[in-house]
């Protein structure tokens, strides 16, 4: 199975659509067991999604082997000394006690900026050195574009990668950087392939900071219309056709919402026919920019 559970509405009110809120445990436990035994053993939490981690920790069987990937916190200072590697270690073992798991699948840096500060070097090597001792099988980063994918392959050595990839947001294809990052052997992982939601909403919801792509929003709707596809089938079978994506990252609210996408794993469309949907501007593309 190509989908990775993302755990960040385990723990935070999440989402441009999510009308939800945060998930109750006892829901999450019903979310987790479907998944799992559906052929997703793979789950991408954090440390700073309130309580994901611990959550996860006391609903997942041991017995069951669930592949759990992490981050790092957020580092705020301007340089990195032993202060940062310190506060890595630390919530890194706290992740451990958290998800009860004596090691983890993966550890990605949560903004791989922080490796350009000075001395940010030093974060990696203490991601090494834990991958080193078998408490993590890879390593790696979570990016936005490709100036952060050229300059990490060009001075570390990941295993693992988290972008974002969408039907609106085709950069990272475009550009050639899920090509090059294959190259270099990196397991690929797609996120924001709903644009937190933005895709799967209703027209007379969607904020009015969006009206200047309503065009390629409209598009997209009249073309799951024309192929006699669900705005989210659309959207979850363009990314899963990528050949370069190894897993796709996907959260969801409900059980029914998690039914509907393993349903939609099972289609797959032409990535290549649909480059005339796609939007050229960070300001829609990428949530952390977006003004409502």
């Amino acid at each position: 199975m190509k989908i990775v559970l993302g755990a960040v509405q385990f723990g935070l009110d999440y989402g441009i659509s999510n009308t939800y809120g945060k998930i109750v445990k006892h829901d999450a436990k019903q979310i987790l067991k479907f998944a799992y035994d559906n052929n997703i053993g793979m789950i991408d939490t954090a440390s700073l999604y309130g309580e994901s981690e611990d959550i996860i920790g006391k609903s997942t069987n041991n017995k069951h082997n669930w592949k759990i990937i992490t981050k790092t916190p957020h580092f705020i200072d301007d340089c990195i000394d032993k202060l940062q590697v310190k506060q890595l270690r630390e919530s890194f073992n706290q992740s451990l006690l958290n998800l009860n798991k004596k090691y983890l699948y993966g550890l990605l840096l949560h903004s791989c900026d922080d490796l350009f500060k000075p001395n940010g070097d030093l974060l990696f090597k203490e991601m090494e050195r834990l991958k080193s001792i078998g408490l993590i099988n890879k390593i790696g980063v979570s990016v936005y574009n490709k100036y952060q994918i050229d300059r990490v392959l060009d001075n570390f050595e990941i295993d693992l990668i988290q972008l974002p990839v969408n039907i609106l947001d085709q950069s990272l294809i475009s550009d050639g950087s899920l090509v090059k990052l294959k190259k270099h052997g990196v397991e690929v992982h797609a996120r924001s392939v709903f644009l937190q939601g933005l895709l799967l909403m209703e027209e007379n919801l969607i904020p009015s900071y969006f009206l200047p792509i309503k065009k390629n929003l409209d598009a997209f709707k009249n073309l799951a219309r024309e192929l006699s596809l669900t705005k989210l089938e659309l959207a979850l079978g363009y990314v899963a056709s990528i050949d370069e994506i190894d897993k796709i990252v996907v959260g969801v609210n409900t059980l029914s919402q998690l039914q509907e996408i393993i349903k939609a794993t099972q289609l797959k469309t032409n990535f290549e026919e649909y480059r005339n949907i796609s939007i050229n501007n960070s300001n829609y593309t990428n949530p952390s920019l977006w003004r409502i």
